[in-house]
């Protein structure tokens, strides 16, 4: 299993994520989200939510680098319980244990914070992500189905550190 190293995204280096989530997206949502979103992704409105959430407090970047190269990218957000919020490995970094390292490097964020859990948001078609979840220990505690537009279901897993 390759070394992996999380790196504090700088404001500077914003748009970065917006790449690497339009390369994750572009197939982890084949089939979930309309095309058109896909194909027309946004990289401009992407940014700026990002930047917005860069220069909150309650949010932490980190590019996820394997020999130097962006793989992916994590998002924490502290709130009544710690949320990834964004969890996106390019398709040619994932099963590779890389998610597994992200997991560790969560429960040591929430350990330096004395936290016991943290949870996650997850499209419930997306079954690779379901599998992954489920596989590092996680329980649904919560549910969004039913919506009109089906690729805004959500259901949400609980973590214990």
């Amino acid at each position: 299993m390759d070394h992996i190293e999380f790196v504090p995204v700088k404001e500077s280096e914003v748009g970065l994520i917006g790449q690497l989530r339009q390369k994750a997206w572009s197939v982890t949502y084949r089939g979930i989200y309309p095309d058109e979103m896909l194909e027309k992704f946004d990289y401009d409105w992407h940014r700026e939510r990002d930047l917005i959430r860069i220069r909150n407090p309650r949010f932490h970047h980190y590019f996820i680098q394997r020999i130097g190269r962006s793989v992916g990218y994590l998002t924490l957000k502290e709130d009544t319980i710690l949320l990834i919020y964004s969890l996106y490995l390019l398709p040619e970094a994932q099963k590779q244990g890389i998610g597994k390292q992200a997991f560790s490097f969560v429960a040591d964020f929430c350990a330096q914070r004395n936290l016991q859990e943290f949870s996650c948001h997850c499209q419930p078609d997306n079954t690779n992500a379901m599998d992954f979840y489920r596989h590092m220990g996680g329980a649904i505690v919560d549910r969004d189905e039913g919506n009109e537009e089906r690729w805004q279901d959500t259901v949400v897993f609980r973590f214990n550190v």
